[in-house]
């Protein structure tokens, strides 16, 4: 009987490992919709990192490091200003508003559990051999091996999607390489690209990757792990999601709180009201593939405009399905603009066809948008937003999920809120 509650144990920890790589590389899907990459860069760079990092020997420690590296590298550019969005990148190292970004990104990454030395890695992508690079303008022997793999991997692949012309990349790239990465790194991927195909992800060899060993690092970090990793995770996805529009920073956060705190008091249990929460995290992630043009645009949008807004719980909910222990959350988020009326998008759902967690979020996200402000308008005091909850009670939102939510006090909500807004702070 032990042996089969060790076997029980090992078997559980296993498919805790395999959700938080997968929600992981969810994020970094996230990560290239956002900064307008083919959907497939950060796990590119991932794997690519990993074959060269194999190539030079490093273990299977260091290897673990360097996939969730490069899954991640890009996570500090999501909340940069449109000035940011069409630049050459063989000329970026000038831009002011990039710079930044290895600094926010080894914020963000070495926040979630076990990947502190992952935001190491990515800290130090952007430094150069010659000393030129940034943020901490490092040289020669002192950037880490691990970060001259990843920049290396990252600026090829970069490259190699602007530059179909094999004649026009090399001779772009030659000067890079030599100013930005150590002359061992360069020869060990000359040789790795001559002697081997590139793992992507239409090729990728899954028994290439469990002779890597990273799975088994994966879960002896995880098992020493005391925090909920799950709810860890999801919050930091919910912070990456918002940093896309100026005006929402700890949005889905507030929203995840509330309807959780709802969903309590309509009866339901810890874990029906943790999954609504979880939901409410992610109702937005189909954002982050709108342009900030549309996201901050002061004055009213234009047909297109709002038909790609509304475009966005479909997208949230596509992205949610390609996590496993997430596909669950995928339909609650899809929902969340219906109407109960049937008026709603994007499938003109009405009342009790529409999931009870879908209607839930709806009363959060609108309290949530109504009291913030935006670029617009001051957010609304909580008596007149909830005036305009009771007044399309029965018509947008579920009457039974009004009354439950009225039940609330606005300083209950506030402490809500000032909690998630004290979560968002310890990232940025």
């Amino acid at each position: 009987m032990p042996r089969n509650n060790a076997l029980i144990s090992q078997f559980i920890r296993g498919e805790e490992r395999r959700q938080f790589k997968d929600i992981i590389k969810a994020l970094a899907l996230v990560i290239d919709l956002a900064e307008g990459y083919d959907a497939q860069h950060g796990y590119n760079v991932a794997l690519s990192s990993v074959q060269l990092g194999k190539f030079m020997g490093l273990g299977p420690d260091k290897l673990r490091n360097l996939f969730y590296a490069g899954l991640l590298h890009d996570v500090g550019e999501v909340g940069f200003p449109k000035e940011t969005e069409d630049y050459d990148y063989f000329e970026w190292q000038d831009n002011p508003y990039i710079r930044p970004h290895p600094l926010i990104g080894e914020a963000i990454v070495s926040h979630l559990p076990t990947l502190k030395k992952a935001g190491e890695i990515i800290r130090s992508h952007h430094e150069s051999w010659d000393g030129s690079g940034y943020p901490d303008r490092l040289k020669a022997d002192n950037i880490p091996i691990e970060s001259q793999i990843l920049g290396l991997c990252d600026t090829f692949d970069v490259a190699g999607s602007v530059y179909a012309d094999k004649s026009t990349l090399s001779q772009r790239l030659s000067p890079v390489l030599r100013k930005r990465f150590s002359p061992d790194v360069i020869q060990y991927f000359k040789k790795m690209l001559a002697e081997a195909e590139l793992w992507g992800a239409r090729n990728f060899n899954q028994m290439a990757w469990q002779e890597l060993g990273i799975d088994a690092v994966d879960l002896a970090l995880l098992l020493d792990v005391e925090v909920d990793y799950f709810k860890v995770t999801l919050k930091t996805f919910a912070h990456v999601i918002d940093a896309k529009h100026q005006y929402t920073k700890g949005h889905s956060l507030r929203v995840g709180a509330l309807s959780r705190r709802i969903a309590l008091e309509m009866g339901f249990v810890e874990e029906e009201a943790s999954t609504i929460e979880r939901a409410g995290f992610l109702h937005d992630a189909g954002k982050v593939g709108i342009s900030r043009c549309i996201l901050d645009k002061p004055g009213p949008l234009t047909d297109i405009e709002y038909g790609r807004i509304k475009a966005h719980p479909g997208m949230s909910s596509a992205l949610l399905k390609t996590v496993q222990c997430l596909s669950d959350h995928a339909p609650l988020v899809r929902h969340h603009h219906e109407r109960f009326d049937g008026f709603g998008y994007p499938d003109k759902l009405k009342a009790e066809e529409i999931p009870i967690g879908s209607r839930v979020l709806a009363v959060a996200d609108t309290y949530d948008a109504m009291t913030s402000d935006r670029a617009y308008r001051q957010g609304l005091p909580d008596k007149v937003a909830r005036e305009e909850i009771i007044k399309y009670s029965g018509k947008m939102y579920d009457p039974d999920v009004v009354e439950a939510f009225l039940k609330i006090s606005g300083e209950e909500i506030r402490l809500l809120f000032k909690e998630a807004e004290q979560s968002s702070s310890l990232i940025y």
